[in-house]
């Protein structure tokens, strides 16, 4: 994420480089999921609507942009809030596999405590909601914007980790070798019950 996020635009001009530059990175990474949430639809036909009026109504053209600049940045809380759940599907993956031979140890202090620092950033941009500063601007915003960073983060660090496919064949040797005694130990003492209990009846 860049500065983009953080310059109110005055002109059309400026408004629509911040939807092309910005809002579609976000929607087109969430598309990929073959999911758009509704409420970001009703943003930005909002936000559209308001250009609309400074030809249909004949608003003042920064007026026009100051508002629907603001609907656009709230079309992006959930495309935020997808990449979140994304990141969360990730993380319970990865702490399924035994990946704590990476990074000589180190993967799985780092990957749970970017973890937490998403889940803490989430729950305090959420707490912000709904509040909004004198300029109209979201506070939320860039607590999400910061959150969905860390996502992405978290995603190529750790999810596409280059050692990861690895990782997957070392937990299910592990897993064998920490289960083939009990397993054979299991099988040849039914065996031996089977024989004693043949024994015993002949």
């Amino acid at each position: 994420m860049d500065s983009r996020s953080k310059r109110r635009p005055t002109t059309f001009e400026e408004l629509f480089a911040f939807y092309h530059q910005y809002v579609k990175l976000l929607y087109s990474d969430v598309q990929t999921q073959n999911v758009l949430p509704a409420e970001t639809l009703f943003e930005m036909n909002a936000a559209f609507d308001h250009v609309s009026r400074h030809w249909a109504l004949k608003q003042a053209e920064s007026e026009a942009v100051s508002e629907a600049f603001s609907h656009l940045k709230r079309s992006c809380l959930d495309l935020f809030k997808l990449r979140v759940k994304e990141a969360r599907k990730q993380y319970d993956i990865l702490c399924k596999l035994n990946t704590s031979f990476l990074d000589n140890g180190e993967f799985d202090l780092r990957l749970h405590r970017l973890f937490n620092e998403i889940r803490a950033g989430s729950t305090e941009a959420r707490r912000l909601e709904g509040e909004q500063d004198v300029d109209n601007s979201i506070p939320a915003f860039d607590k999400w914007e910061n959150v969905y960073t860390k996502c992405i983060r978290l995603q190529q660090e750790f999810f596409l980790h280059p050692k990861l496919n690895w990782a997957r064949r070392k937990g299910i040797l592990v897993f064998i070798r920490q289960n083939l005694l009990g397993i054979i130990i299991g099988v040849v003492s039914s065996l031996i019950a089977a024989l004693l209990w043949t024994l015993a009846n002949n």
